[in-house]
């Protein structure tokens, strides 16, 4: 008798939970048990039909868990070990992954990241980690659950735009936007180093919160002149690198502009269209195109080693992710959890689902 598991399925442009048969591994795939779980606001755009995810397909991007089924040609790994995987699970072996560029896997754009888009993800009981031996990265005994579940996604897309962009010691980091990845790229850019961290959003509220992460001075377009502003804690020189995570159009140029030169602008953000369908460079601020400012799109680093050194900087205290869990459900709760997300109540950043 096939054995069944409660799923958060995109259904009709909605979220609804339904049973599923629990996944089997198959060559080079592990099935793992689901501990804890989160979701963003990427699942809510699946659900609504905004990606090109087939109606019926398991919803979720972000889990942790313990090893259920080890499929074969996978070693390393013992049934019952807590892990956890990226959000962006790419095979590891094709041109653009080779090249280093995993996010797209498969030369496609975004062909690392199919978990709860092409294929089922980890909003379910059981959820299946493909390449495993690429991607499955076992949890520390000393991070909680609560911890680790931040890592897939939060910790690993945020920290990728100044891991990226190598700021160096001591430099002066901008951050727009500081929804989930905006936050944890405020941390990272504190734990590489940055002397100086300025975070911007779009409304009063939240400072608190963005400076207990890491931020030096949080401001708001209402209430600031963000350029001046910028200008003025930098002495007039700009940052070292602007970090675009709001994913609103009309924040790449104003990264630019408080960009010094020779900067980097890097941005997390993906833009929609098709009235977004280009951004604005502003020439003057650009160096009317000589001024050695850098743009890097920049999709999440991924794989097994790379989790495995965020973990790491979770286990050591230099990284406290908790802090932005915000509300807390069960997993028999997990349609209130998916709609409290898609109506973004103010001050609610990410949920922990326990199982």
């Amino acid at each position: 008798m096939t054995q069944l598991m409660k799923a958060l399925v995109a259904r009709d442009g909605k979220a609804v939970v339904e049973n599923r048969p629990v996944p089997q591994a198959g060559p080079g795939e592990v099935v793992v048990r689901t501990t804890a779980a989160s979701l963003c606001s990427a699942d809510v755009a699946s659900a609504r039909g905004e990606f090109p995810t087939p109606d019926g397909t398991v919803l979720g991007h972000e889990a942790i868990g313990t090893v259920h089924e080890i499929g074969d040609g996978v070693t390393g790994f013992s049934i019952g070990q807590r892990v956890t995987a990226a959000s962006t699970t790419p095979c590891g072996h094709c041109a653009n992954c080779q090249r280093g560029f995993t996010g797209h896997c498969g030369g496609t754009a975004w062909g690392g990241y199919t978990s709860g888009i092409s294929r089922d993800g980890s909003l379910a009981e059981y959820f299946t980690v493909p390449y495993a031996s690429y991607n499955l990265a076992a949890i520390p005994d000393a991070v909680s659950d609560e911890a680790a579940v931040c890592v897939p996604d939060t910790l690993a897309s945020g920290s990728t735009g100044p891991e990226a962009a190598r700021i160096p010691f001591g430099g002066t980091v901008v951050v727009f936007g500081q929804g989930h990845i905006g936050l944890a790229a405020t941390m990272a850019a504190r734990v590489l180093g940055a002397g100086l961290v300025i975070t911007v959003k779009a409304r009063a509220g939240g400072e608190e919160l963005a400076k207990r992460v890491g931020a030096d001075h949080a401001l708001n377009l209402t209430e600031h002149d963000i350029e001046a502003e910028i200008g003025r804690l930098t002495a007039g020189a700009g940052a070292d690198c602007a970090v675009e995570a709001s994913g609103v159009v009309d924040s790449f140029p104003r990264a630019v502009a408080v960009t010094r030169e020779g900067g980097v602008v890097a941005v997390l953000s993906s833009y929609t269209g098709p009235g977004d369908a280009a951004l604005r460079i502003p020439l003057a601020e650009w160096g009317w195109g000589v001024g050695d400012k850098t743009v890097l799109s920049t999709f999440q680093r991924c794989g097994s080693e790379r989790m495995e050194r965020l973990l790491r900087l979770v286990e050591t205290g230099r990284l406290d992710p908790t802090v932005l869990l915000t509300r807390r459900y069960h997993f028999d709760d997990v349609e209130r959890a998916f709609a409290d997300m898609a109506a973004r109540p103010a001050g609610h950043i990410k949920p922990l689902i326990t199982f």
